[in-house]
C-alpha cells in the first residue's frame, strides 16, 4: 500500500512538473478532466488548480471552479468544495447544478435556510427540477414550513407522477397537518403499490399511533416486524401498550425483543418504563 501511494504522488509531481513547463491552458484542464473521469481525484483537484493559476481571468473559469468544487466534494473535502463552488457561482450565477451541489452540502451542514436559498434558485431556473423540489420540500417540512411544504410536493408529483418520495412525503406531511384521513389514504396507495415494503408499515403505524388508532398501529408494525425480522419493531409496539397503560403486555413484546437479539443495554430503558 506504501509503495502504491508513493508511485501515485510520484506521477502526480511528474505532470504536475509538466504542467509548470508550458503546458496550455486547454491542455491543463483536459488532464483534469481525464483525471476526475477515471477517478484520480487528487490529481484532478492539483490539475483544476493548476487551470485557474493558468489564466486566472479566463471566461471559463466558472465551469473550472465547478469542477474542482465536485472532486472536493467526492474526496469529502466539504468545506474546500463549498469554497470552490462559491467562486464559480461568483462568475456565473446561472450554473445550476453547482446551485444543486452547494445546497446539498449546506444540507449535510444543516444549514437550512442557504440550503433552501439554492434549491429556490434552481426552481426559479428550472421549475420542474426533481432533486431541488423534493430537497426543498422535506427541508420546508423539517422547519414546519407546511403550507409551502405541500406546494412544493403537489409541483414535484404534477411533474413526476407517482414519485414514491414525494407520495410519502405528502402523506406524513398530511400527518403532521392533523389531515389523518388523507395521510391514511396516502399511506394505503403506497403500501398497495409497495407491498414489501416495512417502512411503509412503520410510517403509517407512526400516524396510527398519533391519531390513538391503537390496535391498527400494533398490526401495521407487527407487519413490518414480519417484513424486516428487525426486532425494533417489538418495541415499538411496547411503546403502543405503553400508550394505554398496559405494561405487562409492554413488557412481554420488550422480551421478544430481547430474545431476538437486541440488546440489553438498548433494552433498559423500556424496561424501566414497564415496572
Amino acid at each position: 500500500m506504501r509503495i502504491l501511494t508513493i508511485l501515485v504522488f510520484l506521477i502526480t509531481g511528474v505532470l504536475i512538473g509538466f504542467a509548470q513547463q508550458g503546458e496550455s491552458y486547454e491542455s491543463l484542464l483536459d488532464s483534469a478532466m481525464n483525471a476526475s473521469a477515471i477517478n484520480h481525484l487528487e490529481e484532478a483537484e492539483q490539475m483544476y488548480k493548476l487551470v485557474l493559476k493558468k489564466d486566472p481571468t479566463n471566461k471559463g473559469n466558472s465551469l473550472v471552479w465547478g469542477n474542482l468544487g465536485s472532486v472536493q466534494q467526492r474526496l469529502n473535502k466539504n468545506d474546500e468544495a463549498l469554497q470552490s463552488y462559491t467562486m464559480a457561482l461568483n462568475l456565473e450565477p446561472n450554473l445550476v447544478r453547482v446551485l444543486e451541489q452547494r445546497a446539498l452540502i449546506y444540507q449535510d451542514k444543516k444549514d437550512f435556510g442557504r440550503a433552501m436559498l439554492d434549491y429556490s434558485a434552481v426552481i426559479d431556473k428550472e421549475p420542474t427540477n426533481e432533486i431541488a423540489l423534493i430537497n426543498r420540500a422535506y427541508l420546508r417540512m423539517e422547519q414546519n414550513m407546511l403550507n409551502e411544504a405541500r406546494l412544493d410536493f403537489e409541483s414535484l408529483l404534477s411533474h413526476y407522477p407517482m414519485h414514491r418520495q414525494g407520495e410519502l412525503g405528502l402523506a406524513i406531511l398530511s400527518q403532521k397537518q392533523e389531515r389523518f384521513k388523507e395521510a391514511a389514504d396516502r399511506f394505503a396507495m403506497l403500501i398497495e403499490r409497495y407491498p414489501n415494503d416495512a417502512t411503509l408499515y412503520e410510517a403509517r403505524g407512526n400516524m396510527e399511533r398519533e391519531s390513538k388508532q391503537y390496535e391498527l398501529a400494533l398490526l401495521d408494525y407487527e407487519e413490518a416486524g414480519r417484513i424486516s425480522g428487525d426486532p425494533l419493531y417489538n418495541v415499538m409496539q411496547a411503546m403502543v401498550y405503553l400508550d394505554q397503560k398496559k405494561k405487562k403486555t409492554a413488557r412481554v413484546m420488550i422480551d421478544r425483543a430481547a430474545r431476538a437479539g437486541m440488546a440489553r443495554s438498548l433494552l433498559q430503558e423500556f424496561y424501566d418504563m414497564c415496572k
